[in-house]
C-alpha cells in the first residue's frame, strides 16, 4: 500500500511524457493541419517577343492546393499545384504540379534543405521555406501584424531563377525575379495570407528586357477561410499542448494524494476530512478543466456552422469536408465532457430528474425516428415492436439518452449487411414496463454481462470491428435507470446477438 502512491505517480508522469512527446506531435500533424487550399487574384501583362510592348493588364486567378497523397511513418509525399488562370476565359496561363517527400513533424524537406511550410511556434528569425523554381527561398522576418484580430508575423522573400522552359518560343534565356510577402499565424505556422510579384525578363546587352509583369493577392473569402482555420487550430493546439497536460498533471497529483491518504484513512476522522477536501478539490478541478475545454469548443462549432452555411461565399467540396471533420471532432470532445458531467452527478447521487407522465409508445417512436437514418446508413434496419404499454413516470430526456446510447453501441457490432436492431415494449405480470433493445451482432460473452456496466470498461473487439469510446456510456445508462428505481441487464438466454433489457416501475 505504501508503494501504490509512487506507482500512480510514475504511471501518471509516464503518460504525461508519452502525451507530450508522442501523442501531441501526431495530433498536430494531421492532414487537416498540413493540407491547404488558397486563392489569390491579380493582374498579368506579357509581351509576344523580346522587346515587344507588354499587353494590357489581364485579371487572373491564382489557386494553390497542397495535398498529402502518401504516408510512411513520419514521411509524407505532398502534392502541390499552382494554377494561374484568366478569370474571364477560364484558360490557364500556366499550371505547375510537383511532389515532394517531407517530414511531417519538423515540416522539413527530406531531399533538400528547408521546409515545405513554416513550422509551428514560429520565431522572429529567417527561414528557408517553399521551393520556388528549384530553389528554397529565404524568408526574412519583418514585423508583427494583426489580420482580423489574429496576431501574425510578416515575412518577406525574393529569388531570381531561370524560367526559360516556360518560354519555348524565345531563344534568349529568361529569368524571373520573384518577390513574396507572407503572413504567418505564429502558433500553428499556418500561412493565412500572402502576396506575390513576378517580373520575367531577358538580358540583352546587359540590360533587362521585361517580357512579363504579374502580381496577385488574397481574396477576402480565402483570407477569412484561412484565418478561421488558424483560429480553430490555435484552439486545438491550446487543448492538446496545455489543457490536457494540465489535466493529466493535476490528475496524477490528485491520484498520488488520494492513494497516499487512502492508506491512512483508518488513522482517524481528521484524515477522512482531509481526503474529502482533496476529493472536493479534484471535482472542482475537473469542473474547471471541463469549463475551460468547452470555452474554445463553442466558437469552433459556431465558426464551423457559419462556414457551412456559406453566407460568406460558396465552399469547395474539400473545404466542406475539412470543416465537417473539425466539427465532428469538436462534437466528440463535447460529448465526452457531457459524459464526465453525468458520471460526476451519478457518483454524487445528485442527478436531477424531471419526471412526468409519459406515454412510452410516443417516446420510443421519437427515439426510433431520430436514430433511423444513422442505423440505415450502416446498411441495417431499426424496428419498433409494441406488445403492451402503459404510462410511466420518468425523465423522458434521460430515458432517451439511455436507449439511444445502446442503439449507437449496437451499430458498431451488427453485420454490415442484414444488420438488425429491434426495440420492444411490453408490460410484465406485475405491471412494470419492460423495454428491450436487441441486435443480431457478435453478442457479449456471459462472463462479461456485469463488467460492461462498470466505469471505463471496454471489451476486446474482434479484428475488423472498430468501436471507439471511453467505457462510460453503459455505466451512465445503468446509473440513470437505477435513479428511476429501475433495473438494466443483458439477457442471458439470448444467443443471436445481444439484448439489453430495461425494467421501469
Amino acid at each position: 500500500m505504501q508503494k501504490l502512491p509512487f506507482v500512480v505517480l510514475g504511471m501518471g508522469l509516464s503518460f504525461l511524457l508519452i502525451w507530450i512527446f508522442a501523442i501531441t506531435p501526431e495530433l498536430l500533424t494531421t492532414p487537416d493541419i498540413l493540407e491547404i487550399t488558397a486563392e489569390n487574384v491579380g493582374m498579368i501583362q506579357f509581351a509576344d517577343y523580346i522587346g515587344g510592348e507588354l499587353s494590357e493588364p489581364t485579371k487572373m486567378l491564382f489557386q494553390w492546393d497542397r495535398d498529402i497523397v502518401a504516408k510512411s511513418g513520419n514521411e509524407l509525399r505532398v502534392h502541390t499545384t499552382y494554377d494561374y488562370t484568366d478569370i474571364l476565359t477560364d484558360e490557364s496561363f500556366w499550371i505547375v504540379e510537383f511532389d515532394e517527400w517531407v517530414d511531417k513533424n519538423t515540416r522539413e524537406y527530406l531531399e533538400k534543405d528547408g521546409r515545405f511550410t513554416f513550422p509551428p511556434h514560429v520565431e522572429k528569425r529567417d527561414y528557408l521555406v517553399y521551393d520556388i523554381g528549384g530553389t528554397v527561398m529565404e524568408y526574412h522576418f519583418v514585423e508583427e501584424a494583426v489580420l482580423d484580430d489574429v496576431p501574425v508575423y510578416k515575412f518577406e522573400g525574393e529569388e531570381i531563377f531561370d524560367v526559360s522552359d516556360a518560354y519555348p518560343d524565345f531563344e534568349e534565356q529568361i529569368w524571373e525575379h520573384y518577390r513574396a510577402t507572407n503572413y504567418i499565424e505564429p502558433i500553428t505556422g499556418l500561412d493565412v495570407s500572402f502576396k506575390e510579384e513576378f517580373t520575367d525578363y531577358a538580358l540583352v546587352d546587359g540590360e533587362r528586357v521585361v517580357v512579363l509583369e504579374a502580381w496577385d493577392e488574397p481574396t477576402d473569402f480565402s483570407q477569412k477561410t484561412l484565418l478561421g482555420k488558424a483560429k480553430n487550430l490555435k484552439s486545438l493546439y491550446f487543448v492538446y499542448e496545455t489543457i490536457i497536460p494540465v489535466v493529466i498533471g493535476f490528475g496524477t497529483f490528485a491520484g498520488f494524494i488520494l492513494t497516499m491518504f487512502a492508506g491512512r484513512i483508518s488513522k482517524g476522522e481528521k484524515e477522512i476530512v482531509e481526503l474529502k477536501e482533496i476529493d472536493k478539490q479534484k471535482d472542482e478541478l475537473v469542473s474547471m478543466v471541463s469549463h475551460e475545454i468547452k470555452n474554445p469548443l463553442t466558437p469552433i462549432l459556431l465558426a464551423c456552422q457559419l462556414l457551412l452555411a456559406q453566407k460568406d461565399g460558396p465552399l469547395t467540396l474539400k473545404q466542406k469536408q475539412k470543416i465537417e471533420q473539425i466539427m465532428a471532432s469538436s462534437e466528440q470532445v463535447n460529448a465526452l465532457l457531457s459524459d464526465f458531467s453525468d458520471l460526476k452527478k451519478l457518483d454524487r447521487n445528485n442527478m436531477k430528474l424531471s419526471k412526468e407522465e409519459v406515454d412510452p409508445v410516443i417516446l420510443l417512436n421519437k427515439i426510433v425516428a431520430s436514430m433511423k437514418d444513422s442505423v440505415e446508413s450502416h446498411g441495417a434496419r431499426l424496428e419498433l415492436k409494441i406488445k403492451k404499454s402503459k404510462k410511466i413516470s420518468c425523465d423522458s430526456k434521460r430515458i432517451s439518452q439511455v436507449i439511444s446510447n445502446i442503439i449507437k453501441n449496437a451499430i458498431d457490432f451488427i453485420p454490415k449487411e442484414d444488420g438488425r436492431i429491434t426495440v420492444s415494449l411490453d408490460v410484465d405480470n406485475v405491471g412494470q414496463t419492460l423495454i428491450s433493445i436487441e441486435d443480431n451482432g457478435i453478442g457479449i460473452p456471459r462472463e462479461h454481462h456485469e463488467l460492461v456496466f462498470e466505469k471505463f470498461q471496454q471489451l476486446d473487439t474482434p479484428e475488423g470491428i472498430t468501436h471507439e469510446g471511453t467505457g462510460l456510456g453503459l455505466s451512465i445508462c445503468k446509473g440513470i435507470i437505477e435513479a428511476h428505481g429501475g433495473q438494466i441487464w443483458i439477457a442471458k438466454n439470448y444467443t443471436h446477438g445481444a439484448r439489453f433489457e430495461i425494467l421501469l416501475p
